[in-house]
């Protein structure tokens, strides 16, 4: 398929993500591929936007051990970990969740800090 403008980007993806064997991974991209095309249009995201974002992923990736997910924490930080917790417990996002309640930040066994006031590290 030959792009002629941008409208056509979104279809030619689409059609090749069409081809996904397994449906659920289908949907998932398909929806995905809507979704992030949507936005960049939007927001109509520059090119050097776009590889700042690249370079923010990027980023997490590397700074990421076995022991500490800076995406899943930055998922997080966006809502989308409360959000996929809620989804899938919690009645169907109706009531709260202890994972979604004590967010991506909480540590257990942390000293107590003094109510208003920021510790400083």
């Amino acid at each position: 398929m030959i792009i002629e403008n941008q409208a056509e980007v979104t279809d030619a993806v689409v059609e090749a993500f069409s081809r996904t064997e397994d449906p659920r991974l289908r949907q998932i991209l398909l929806a995905l591929v809507r979704h992030l095309h949507g936005f960049v249009r939007e927001v109509r995201l520059t090119e050097r936007e776009f590889q700042e974002a690249a370079r923010l992923i990027a980023a997490l990736g590397q700074k990421t051990t076995a022991s500490h997910n800076e995406v899943v924490l930055m998922a997080g930080s966006l809502g989308v970990s409360a959000l996929v917790c809620l989804l899938n417990n919690g009645d169907n996002g109706q009531t709260e969740t202890q994972a979604n309640l004590l967010g991506p930040f909480w540590r257990d066994d942390q000293p107590q800090s003094v109510s208003g006031q920021y510790r400083r590290w």
